[in-house]
């Protein structure tokens, strides 16, 4: 499979590298508690973090400076980092959803970068980031039935099926990782702000994550404007 960048996005986020791990196929549990322990670990250092709100963080305030000048409201169309950030600030118990999302959401955390990941098994084709065009269709997460998204939005897709809407704001129903997905792409968004030696460390620990908690090994890789496509 592919994965393939649109340059433009690069333009409307200069500076951003993205950070991608595919595991080989794998089970996804946690008998160990490994990955519940680190993300508990991540969830009570992100609630510790002196700020007055989430948009304060300079990862966050970067991309909503940018989302905003491609005219996405951050209010209404929140980056997953900043909801994420904004949710461990109250404080509280974490929530968990399933050990592969758990261990994304501690990289994210640890970072202030946003994370996520797709199953692969229910894709048709590659995996794009890029501008959305006529005939695209998104299924949310709560409903049956697939709308049309309107050409423009920066979105990943596989095919004509949108996997995100607005980047990094929602997750499709398509791809969506459950207990018993085994095929996995992880991506993390890291904004200019945070430098390519923050993309580094969290190649590092999606390497180091996977072998440790999942016991497999990953093909990893770095992307940016100058290195737009990767065949895994």
């Amino acid at each position: 499979m592919k994965f393939d960048v649109d340059p433009k996005i690069f333009s409307f986020f200069p500076g951003m590298h993205l950070v991608v791990a595919v595991p080989e196929t794998l089970t996804n549990s946690d008998s160990e508690g490994l990955v519940s322990a680190y993300w508990n670990q991540a969830w009570l250092a992100a609630g510790n973090l002196d700020l007055p709100n989430a948009q304060s963080h300079p990862h966050v305030r970067q991309f909503r400076e940018q989302f905003q000048g491609i005219g996405v409201s951050h209010k209404k169309f929140p980056t997953s980092i900043e909801a994420l950030l904004r949710r461990a600030l109250k404080g509280g118990d974490r929530f968990s959803i399933n050990p592969m999302v758990d261990f994304y959401n501690a990289i994210s955390l640890n970072h202030v970068v946003a994370a996520g990941a797709f199953d692969l098994d229910p894709l048709e084709g590659d995996i794009e980031l890029r501008l959305t065009c006529e005939g695209d269709q998104f299924t949310a997460l709560d409903q049956d039935e697939a709308i049309m998204v309107d050409p423009g939005e920066v979105a990943y897709a596989s095919g004509s099926t949108i996997l995100t809407r607005h980047f990094m704001w929602r997750q499709a129903r398509t791809g969506l990782v459950h207990q018993d997905s085994s095929r996995i792409f992880l991506v993390s968004e890291v904004p200019a702000v945070a430098g390519k030696e923050c993309a580094i460390r969290i190649e590092k620990e999606f390497q180091e994550g996977l072998r440790d908690f999942f016991s497999v090994p990953s093909q990893t890789f770095l992307l940016d404007s100058q290195r737009t496509q990767i065949e895994f």
